[in-house]
């Protein structure tokens, strides 16, 4: 049986998922991620899986004539023009829920090394500075309030840890109600709002955890970061583009925010001499909440096992745009 050609972008989490496709396909692999480049290699083509910073534009697509299905290598699909996909009938796959445990105590280590003042202890010991203990604060985190931006599947393991692990009062903002997750967060000793601005003047740790959308880009600005405390917290796990990167550098610059704990960027990789980089109130990790070793593997192997089984002629078990099935 001849097997199908599979354009591979970038290296997948994990060496087991690449074997698989390998072992599936014809894999042709490369590491270009520019548009005119990644033209000139799909014209074969019947699978693309790719991962971040790479990107699937319409142009791409349309350069791939025997197109069938298309994969993020991971969760996200805000790299893939998801839309024009589905205007021509092209599945696109991903691996939902699979990193939701590995992104959510990314959350809670950030969230807990910005309470307890983690780096800049670290950083006066490290000089020798035994002193530092009585110069620098910490936080009880029990009883503190924290803001959850969404109810997905990270959200939900994020609040969990901070509710029943640490004993925090937690908050969840939801855009309109929802019966089935108001239940949730009743059940875990949650409380549920739809009003946005109250989570931000309320709470003492903010953590975002909502999908960049066209309705969400930009969505944490200067106004809601100003109704924030002075001594809160600003944590975003999710996508770089939800927060307005310039109005949360000048936030943290002033002081009108205690500080911030930031896993993605806007754009990904951030410049070097990037300013946020830079600030003394500021923790940054390079976008690897989701990747722990054994969320890798997950991830990879579902990736693989999935777009194998697009291009078998099978429904896939992980659709982002299920629609195409439908048809």
């Amino acid at each position: 049986m001849k097997k199908p050609k599979i354009l591979q972008i970038l290296s997948m989490y994990h060496q087991e998922g690449e074997k698989i496709l390998n072992e599936g396909a014809e894999v042709i692999r490369t590491d270009e991620i520019e548009a005119q480049s990644l033209c000139g290699l799909t014209a074969e083509a019947e699978g693309i899986v790719l991962r971040a910073p790479a990107n699937i534009t319409k142009e791409i697509i349309d350069a791939a004539p025997r197109l069938k299905a298309i994969s993020g290598a991971g969760v996200g699909l805000d790299n893939i023009d998801v839309a024009y996909a589905t205007s021509k009938g092209i599945p696109v796959l991903h691996a939902p829920s699979v990193n939701a445990i590995s992104t959510a105590e990314h959350a809670v280590m950030l969230l807990m090394a910005l309470g307890k003042n983690l780096i800049p202890f670290h950083n006066e010991m490290s000089k020798g500075h035994y002193q530092s203990r009585t110069s620098l604060n910490s936080l009880e985190l029990n009883g503190k309030r924290v803001g959850i931006v969404g109810f997905g599947n990270i959200a939900k393991e994020t609040a969990k840890r901070l509710k029943i692990g640490l004993g925090m009062d937690v908050e969840v903002w939801v855009r309109k109600y929802d019966g089935r997750k108001h239940g949730e967060a009743l059940e875990w000793g949650l409380k549920i709002t739809e009003d946005l601005d109250s989570v931000f003047k309320s709470a003492d740790f903010i953590s975002l955890h909502i999908p960049l959308t066209e309705g969400t880009k930009g969505l944490i600005d200067r106004r809601l970061l100003s109704l924030m405390k002075p001594t809160a917290y600003l944590i975003n796990t999710a996508r770089g583009a939800i927060v307005n990167q310039e109005d949360l550098y000048e936030c943290l610059r002033d002081g009108k925010i205690a500080g911030a704990g930031l896993d993605v960027f806007a754009p990904e990789p951030p410049p070097a001499d990037a300013p946020i980089l830079t600030l003394p109130n500021v923790i940054v990790t390079p976008h690897v909440g989701g990747t722990t070793v054994e969320c890798n593997y997950i991830m990879s192997t579902t990736v693989a096992r999935n777009i194998l089984k697009a291009l078998a002629g099978e429904k896939p078990d992980f659709v982002g745009n299920p629609e195409v099935y439908q048809k």
